[in-house]
């Protein structure tokens, strides 16, 4: 065997292509060293291999088996649990409780009841797979899990980050430009359309690039789920990247994260902004200027506090992304990467769970209607709701400013 692989390394050099990552687990020379790894890595991502006249079904698999401590088996799994449940319980209570009280069903609260089964469906798609990933090895989900399953999370992750967009532009056209609110509304039921439509392209190319990939070795047949993208070269075949991959992971970084914080920041901006510049018509006492600087601060801190979730939730995993995307074919990960990416996904896929609670616990109306739908609420206090600009509002003094549009 020390022959075979040392004459592959004389013929070959050193190869130090590092798509999976595991020089520091081959025993052996230098020559046994860079010829596993060129075995190993020496790919064209079309779901064919550079072999060339061997035959690896002759050679033991030269990585060591996973095989993960049970403790942090058991700290993700649950960790992983309860989030998914919290997520599924959240959003399917605020799918229901719109469904239930007909004086939540307007305009804003569609897009929430929209961001709900996006969310719901990142749940269903993504963390459970990821924590699978994570503590197997190799893909044991088999070919069709493997395309489908990234179609949906990518389609599902678009959706609710342009919801979560969608959101913050119909908060920003109905206090900053409320008298022509009810232009944007009448469109509620084309853009969500449109949102989907837009998520389900952006999927599509998982459909067509991800592929079940395999490797017989003698002792063990390797498996993984990767994205079949061409791999070129330049410099003179010296380096190699994958154009295709790298301009579709951009695109997605910059629709999923870069894009929608500018705008959610802008949008927050100029309704932060119309608050505490605007007045109430006719004379206030003390009291009403009082509520109303009380409520403007709660409107305020929530919207801040949602921007920085968001902005705090997607940043890793853009950061991960984005470097994996971007480092030379030839480089290494950097040590504890794997573990770095876990995080950033689980940070992304929780955002699911907390949006509910953003989005309808800090909602007034939400909590009334929850608690009527569970009998928890006395029905003559909705006395007090009325109809603003196509919106329900709660009243706490006899004059109106932007803030009930929140």
């Amino acid at each position: 065997m020390s022959n075979f692989l040392g004459s592959l390394a004389s013929e070959f050099g050193e190869f130090n292509f590092t798509e999976y990552n595991i020089t520091n687990e081959i025993e052996g020379n230098a020559s046994e060293q860079n010829t596993s790894y060129f075995l190993n890595h020496n790919s064209d991502y079309d779901g064919s291999f550079f072999y060339f006249d061997y035959d690896l079904a002759q050679i033991p698999y030269p990585k060591e088996k996973k095989a993960v401590p049970f403790v942090e088996a058991l700290i993700k799994i649950v960790a992983c649990t309860v989030t998914s449940v919290v997520s599924l319980v959240g959003n399917f209570l605020v799918i229901l409780v719109v469904a239930y009280n007909k004086r939540l069903r307007t305009t804003t609260n569609f897009y929430i009841v929209n961001l709900a089964v996006a969310d719901l469906l990142v749940t269903l798609s993504c963390y459970w797979v990821g924590t699978v990933a994570d503590l197997t090895d190799g893909w044991i989900l088999g070919a069709f899990f493997c395309k489908f399953n990234a179609f949906a999370q990518v389609t599902s992750l678009v959706a609710s980050i342009m919801s979560l967009m969608l959101i913050a532009c119909d908060r920003f056209f109905g206090i900053v430009y409320a008298m022509k609110a009810h232009v944007i509304e009448r469109k509620a039921c084309h853009s969500i359309i449109v949102i989907w439509v837009f998520s389900i392209a952006a999927g599509t190319p998982m459909l067509v690039k991800k592929k079940l990939m395999s490797r017989q070795w003698l002792d063990y047949t390797e498996m993984w789920c990767d994205d079949a993208w061409e791999l070129k070269t330049f410099g003179g075949g010296t380096e190699k990247f994958r154009p295709g991959r790298m301009a579709y992971y951009t695109i997605i970084s910059f629709i999923l994260y870069f894009i929608p914080l500018v705008v959610m920041a802008v949008a927050y901006i100029c309704v932060i902004r119309t608050l505490w510049t605007s007045k109430a018509p006719g004379e206030r006492t003390t009291k009403d200027v009082n509520i109303q600087t009380k409520v403007k601060r709660k409107v305020v801190i929530m919207l801040v506090f949602i921007l920085a979730v968001f902005g705090l939730c997607w940043m890793p995993l853009q950061v991960a992304v984005l470097y994996s995307e971007y480092k030379p074919l030839t480089d290494t990960l950097w040590e504890g990467y794997e573990d770095f990416y876990y995080i950033a996904q689980v940070l992304a896929f929780s955002n699911s769970a907390i949006n509910p609670l953003l989005y309808a616990g800090f909602n007034d109306n939400f909590r009334k209607g929850f608690k009527q739908m569970f009998g928890c609420y006395k029905k003559k206090r909705y006395t007090t709701l009325s109809k603003v600009d196509g919106e329900d509002t709660y009243h706490s003094s006899t004059t109106m400013t932007p803030v009930t549009k929140m």
